[in-house]
């Protein structure tokens, strides 16, 4: 029995690509990844794609800094707030 149903069991063959069409799988794919950039990147719309990398890799940079001043501005207010909190006063 196990015989016939491997016989009869149809087996699923992948269809080689050619390699021009797999260039321009590759092709739309990175151009859609540059539209997405352009429209996440503020000024990235009316720059060529090497610059919009360039601005790309700036924005995440000034990002993480304004995340980083964020957390100690905040590690600050929840420190000043805690002493406030321990001598009677208010935090504001």
């Amino acid at each position: 029995m196990k015989a016939a149903a491997a016989t009869t069991r149809t087996t699923r063959r992948r269809r080689r690509r050619s390699s021009s069409t797999m260039r321009r799988l590759r092709a739309a794919a990175v151009a859609r990844r540059v539209r997405e950039l352009r429209r996440l990147v503020p000024g990235g719309e009316a720059v060529p794609a090497d610059r919009l990398l360039l601005r790309a890799a700036g924005y995440v940079a000034e990002l993480r800094a304004r995340v980083e001043l964020l957390r100690a501005l905040a590690a600050l207010l929840t420190t000043s707030c805690a002493a406030a909190d321990d001598d009677g006063g208010a935090c504001t």
